[in-house]
């Protein structure tokens, strides 16, 4: 067993960078493939099968094959994972018999993905010294950005709102998810594409039109996928990338500078001036507008008579029509705090064990209200699916990674703003946070988790390397 075990290591160190590497480039082919079958009926997918296999893969290589300082406590945590995820489905037998636990596997999955993933990412870097380089996340975020233009130009490309009309999410199955790998992936590939503009030589003279695609593609698609996170996102960074290389242009003059400077300034009026006569602009002027001045008519074709009805008589429901400010809160939420009310009743409603353990996703007798209904903002899913013991293993650690990387950024700060890659990578996981904590649909979704991960170790191993640096440069 310890031969076998070591073989597999020997192995794993020559192959398992070049795997996550093509792993990670093959995500924008999963994600179409998923958005293939989808829109085909396949109520299994290439993408839901694929990143399965690939966590139990991972779940085994953690804990059986990898070996590297630190795995005990790892390993702890690891089983309190899974003490935690044995006693929600015992809970889950109680309210609701076998059908109910078989009900909420799925969403399980679909829900521990990253931290399972996690597991095996920090063994591999503990062990290895091998994270998924900003290179390669670069590349993958040009790749998503591809597809949607050439959806569009060869008239193939799906609806972002099939009950507007607008926006345009090329062949993924859903928006608001791809939208938000966008807008953790486009910022390293213009990073990375005004790194590389000067370096262009005659023998590498292909990169060029490379790296002009891939801007053009990347403002393109942040204003006709049509969802606000994305437009908002690599708008802000290519605003923020301006005034980093405008004052960088001004302080140390020279060939290179210059070119960068013209590069991003390129790429911040392509997204700012394309946004005109876009579907962007038409959702926001159209639909989006209206419906945060109360339109009746757009309101119920929006959000739909049954989330309504399913809302009515909860606290929730209750408090959003009493109070103006929070009721505004929710329409420029998307109405995220109405289409969680009915879980958010159930959870109240529930016992000790449902507080601690959470009231899972399927649908039970014992629940007063319809679970099906989503609850999109990440930290609220948590503990309403997991309850506080779900919410304090899962969400927690990121708050406490969130906290370091802030506190690590301040102690340094003159050295952090020096590199450029350092900020997309700070911005990134900052803008991660953000999308996990408002629009929802980021830690919870293996997708575009994925990239939440191997976003926040460069991060991490950026920020320990500057470390190793005297304080003062």
């Amino acid at each position: 067993m310890n031969q076998l075990r070591a073989r597999l290591q020997i192995v794993s160190q020559d192959r398992l960078p070049a795997f996550l590497t093509v792993y990670i480039l093959c995500q924008p082919l999963l994600d179409v493939l998923t958005g293939l079958g989808a829109q085909a009926g396949h109520s299994v997918t290439v993408g839901v099968v694929v990143r399965s296999v690939f966590m139990v893969l991972a779940f085994l290589y953690a804990v059986f094959i990898s070996d590297f300082p630190g795995k005990k406590r790892v390993m702890i945590f690891t089983g309190a994972l899974v003490g935690y995820l044995i006693l929600f489905m015992i809970y889950m037998f109680t309210v609701g018999g076998f059908s109910l636990c078989v009900g909420n596997v799925r969403e399980v999955v679909k829900t521990f993905f990253a931290p399972f993933v996690l597991i095996f990412l920090w063994a591999v870097y503990k062990q290895y010294g091998y994270l998924v380089t900003s290179k390669t996340i670069a590349l993958t975020g040009a790749l998503y950005a591809s597809v949607i233009p050439i959806a569009v130009f060869t008239c193939t490309s799906y609806y972002s709102y099939g009950n507007s009309g607008y926006g345009a999410r090329g062949w993924f199955y859903a928006a608001n998810e791809v939208g938000c790998i966008m807008a953790l992936t486009a910022p390293f590939t213009i990073w990375y594409c005004v790194k590389i503009v000067p370096t262009i030589t005659k023998k590498t003279w292909w990169k060029a039109p490379l790296a002009a695609w891939a801007l053009a593609a990347i403002a393109y698609s942040a204003n006709f996928l049509g969802t606000k996170i994305i437009f908002a996102a690599i708008a802000l960074y290519c605003a923020a990338a301006f005034l980093w290389q405008a004052v960088t242009t001004l302080r140390t003059p020279s060939r290179v500078h210059v070119i960068q400077t013209v590069v991003i300034t390129a790429m911040l009026l392509m997204v700012v001036f394309r946004y005109l006569g876009s579907p962007l602009q038409g959702y926001l002027d159209n639909i989006y507008g209206p419906l945060l001045k109360n339109d009746p008519d757009l309101t119920l074709a929006s959000w739909g008579e049954e989330i309504q009805a399913a809302a009515k008589g909860t606290w929730l429901h209750t408090l959003l029509n009493s109070n103006e400010t929070l009721k505004s809160i929710d329409q420029i939420l998307s109405r995220r705090l109405l289409s969680a009310a009915p879980a958010v009743q159930v959870y109240t409603e529930g016992g000790i064990l449902a507080k601690l353990l959470g009231i899972g996703y399927a649908n039970a007798a014992a629940y007063s209200r319809a679970m099906y209904f989503m609850v999109e903002m990440d930290p609220l899913s948590m503990l309403i699916r997991h309850g506080v013991v779900g919410f304090l293993l899962y969400y927690v650690p990121y708050l406490g990674f969130l906290g370091w990387a802030i506190g690590q950024f301040f102690r340094r700060i003159g050295q952090r703003m020096s590199s450029l890659q350092y900020c997309t990578a700070l911005y990134c996981t900052i803008v991660g946070f953000g999308i996990s904590t408002i629009a929802g649909h980021a830690l919870v979704a293996p997708a575009v988790a994925t990239f939440i991960l191997v976003v926040g170790l460069q991060l991490w191993d950026q920020t320990l390397e500057q470390n190793k640096l005297p304080k003062d440069r």
